[in-house]
């Protein structure tokens, strides 16, 4: 089983972008992974990182734990409520596709400061844009 820690960060609501994403596999590191996504709010960069994580993890495994510090994705993932906003409804469903490769997946919130990492790496990828 893998486990994924996944983080948005955005500059402004809409501003650049970037995603963080780590994964481990029983307490091993297997991915740290950081991308500059473009210009978007704070809750698309959560869901792009999201989708992200899932496709890399479909290449290793299919059972996942996926930890984040967005109360919203929780929220949403778990109820599977609709999303109202055009962009956001299309990605909802690549990542609902995404979920139904996979034998197990679930999701937690944790704290920010449990999830340093995953944010580091979506940081540095907007400061690298930047500079």
């Amino acid at each position: 089983m893998l486990t994924l820690h996944i983080d948005g960060a955005s500059r402004g609501n809409p501003g650049p972008s970037g995603i963080g994403i780590i994964i481990f596999r029983n307490n091993l590191l297997i991915l740290n992974y950081g991308e500059f996504i473009g210009f978007h709010t704070n809750l698309l960069s959560e869901y792009l990182a999201l989708k992200r994580a899932l496709q890399f993890a479909l290449i290793i495994d299919n059972e996942i734990k996926i930890y984040t510090d967005s109360m919203t994705i929780i929220q949403q993932r778990k109820s599977k409520e609709r999303i109202r906003k055009k962009e956001l409804k299309i990605l909802f469903r690549e990542i609902n596709n995404l979920e139904k490769k996979f034998e197990e997946i679930s999701y937690t919130y944790i704290p920010r400061e449990r999830n340093t990492a995953a944010d580091l790496f979506a940081k540095k990828a907007i400061d690298y844009y930047i500079n």
